[in-house]
């Protein structure tokens, strides 16, 4: 029944975009946007992808959400692009049943060929799990995409279902790291040394890394000592629609 309501929720326009910001630990600068999905229920109002996003087992309604949010993105860059205002890369975050599919890097370049945009503006983030370590260790699967100049991230990584021996085999250039890594940080020495110990790991493995929960300037001053990671959180600007961002 929810995944019938989303697809007719889909039709009749009531989901809408908003954007967050990444930031340079170094300079507070963007350099990353991530694209998120918003639900203006016309019974229950605005609903966060938490509510209906999990539940979409269904490949039919997984495929028209991506492509809902893959159209919306590219339309957007396209604006941006015509006005001339200054672009970062959007990072998009597709479910691995739908990144597995064979058809979905020439999808996904066609779109982006249709609107006039880059390929190389868009990153796909798949969060972390079985399936996306498959999709993400196997570079025959990847291949498409990465013709295209397409960027991939593994989401959420540190949250239960990463594992360690793949992290060496992933084709990945980011790693978003769960935010609840970030919660104990600074205050709590085991969480600290934790948290330091994946920063120079994923460092040494030389992929951009994403520190997700950074929510108060003790924990961005904490990671400075890593001037070229990414971060976001609450000490941030919270999503918002594309024309807030741009004003």
């Amino acid at each position: 029944e929810l995944e019938r309501r989303v697809c007719d929720g889909l039709h009749a326009g009531e989901f809408h975009l908003v954007f967050q910001g990444t930031y340079r630990a170094a300079s507070g600068v963007v350099a990353r946007l991530e694209a998120q999905v918003r639900w203006m229920h016309p019974d229950y109002g605005l609903l966060l992808p938490g509510i209906f996003m999990m539940p979409l087992d269904q490949p039919i309604v997984a495929r028209e959400m991506v492509s809902f949010v893959v159209n919306s993105v590219c339309r957007e860059l396209r604006d941006a692009l015509a006005a001339k205002l200054p672009l970062q890369p959007i990072a998009i975050t597709v479910p691995a049943q739908v990144a597995l599919l064979n058809s979905f890097a020439e999808e996904l370049v066609r779109v982006a060929a249709s609107y006039g945009v880059p390929a190389s503006l868009l990153e796909i983030e798949v969060t972390d799990g079985v399936e996306a370590a498959k999709l993400l260790s196997l570079r025959t699967l990847t291949e498409g995409l990465r013709e295209a100049g397409v960027g991939l991230s593994i989401g959420k990584w540190g949250n239960g279902a990463s594992s360690m021996a793949s992290l060496g085999s992933l084709d990945v250039d980011t790693v978003i790291v769960a935010r609840e890594l970030m919660a104990a940080v600074p205050g709590d020495k085991r969480g600290a040394a934790v948290m330091t110990a994946i920063m120079d790991l994923l460092h040494a493995l030389d992929v951009r890394v994403v520190v997700s929960g950074v929510d108060t300037q003790e924990q961005f001053q904490w990671l400075s000592r890593w001037p070229e990671a990414l971060v976001q959180g609450l000490l941030f600007e919270r999503p918002q629609r594309s024309e807030e961002h741009t004003s």
